[in-house]
């Protein structure tokens, strides 16, 4: 909303979808984005439905296997959160599709909101690249500094077809201080387009609901 607080006021100008199946097919998608510890535990168990388990991705790529959703459990475990930056990213267009439906959009209002409203967004996911594995291999995005190779490392690597390319940094996110960390981008490396992924993602869940 672009504030530095969040009081009641806002909250009550923020539309509620509590209900139906879009409800519950976006509730489990914010759950394995934002359930990424432990000290979310409890919220996943109180916010579980045994559906979950039923649901799929509504785009067909091998990062995004839709083992996932069939081995959440109604316990928490680590396994329960979406880890790659591709799945999240992806879980964040379906998110953007349900919300819309909910809310009673067109598909077409919800690609014009995304252009005219989300300049910087669209910006930086036309250069954004994933690994084989779901990695951001480079990115232009100013909120994620140091993710993927620099510029002038990207340009060189940026045509591979196949193979590897190692990337060693100091991890400084985890209990006992910085540490040495080398992480393996697997090419070819490609990129995605949040417009058609709106398109597919809003034909399938169409024909879910």
């Amino acid at each position: 909303m672009g504030r530095s607080d969040f009081v009641p006021g806002n909250i009550s100008q923020i539309p509620l979808v509590t209900h139906g199946v879009t409800s519950r097919m976006g509730r489990v998608r914010i759950l394995v984005l934002n359930c990424l510890t432990t000290n979310y535990a409890q919220l996943w168990s109180e916010a579980w439905e045994n559906s979950h388990t039923a649901d799929r991705w509504t785009k067909s790529d091998p990062r995004l296997p839709n083992s996932f959703f069939k081995n959440l459990t109604p316990t928490w475990n680590r396994n329960c959160a979406l880890r790659t930056d591709f799945a999240r990213r992806q879980a964040l267009v379906e998110i953007d599709v349900l919300a819309a439906m909910a809310l009673g959009l067109t598909l077409e209002e919800l690609k014009t909101i995304y252009r005219v409203q989300f300049p910087v967004l669209r910006m930086y996911e036309g250069d954004t690249w994933y690994d084989q594995k779901g990695r951001i291999v480079f990115t232009n995005s100013k909120g994620l500094t140091g993710v993927g190779f620099s510029r002038h490392e990207w340009n060189k690597i940026k045509n591979m077809k196949s193979g590897t390319v190692e990337r060693t940094i100091i991890d400084d996110t985890l209990p006992g201080g910085p540490r040495e960390r080398t992480i393996v981008y697997y090419a070819p490396f490609d990129r995605c387009d949040r417009e058609k992924d709106y398109e597919t993602a809003w034909a399938e869940f169409e024909n879910r609901l």
